[in-house]
């Protein structure tokens, strides 16, 4: 349960970053080369992610919700300085929700170690 939860919000989050990411080339600016460069960035993480869940790895889930919670912290904290409530919450919410699924997998295989159960 809590791998599955864990692999939903971060292949969500990984998504909802490539979408911005993918929208933001065909928006006024029209793709930017920072744009580029944040879309390729948010592509790779979501394959990766994508990989990750194809391989049942609970590390590389664990690592990669790592990541995306702090790259949702920071687009969070652009949104700040940006002075754009959408772009503040947004991504502030799914920092707290996947770093709190995070914890409830470490969590959960900590537990099962504990048991005897290795996996």
């Amino acid at each position: 349960m809590a791998y599955g939860s864990c692999v939903i919000v971060t292949t969500m989050s990984a998504l909802v970053s490539a979408g911005f990411s993918v929208v933001g080339l065909f928006g006024p600016s029209g793709g930017d080369v920072f744009e580029r460069y944040a879309a390729s960035r948010s592509i790779a993480l979501l394959i990766a992610v994508l990989c990750c869940l194809a391989l049942r790895s609970r590390v590389a889930i664990a690592a990669l919700a790592l990541v995306m919670t702090l790259v949702q912290g920071f687009d969070g904290v652009i949104g700040v300085f940006a002075h754009d409530p959408a772009k503040t919450y947004g991504p502030f919410v799914f920092a707290v929700v996947n770093f709190a699924a995070l914890v409830w997998l470490l969590r959960s295989r900590e537990v099962g170690q504990a048991a005897g159960n290795p996996n």
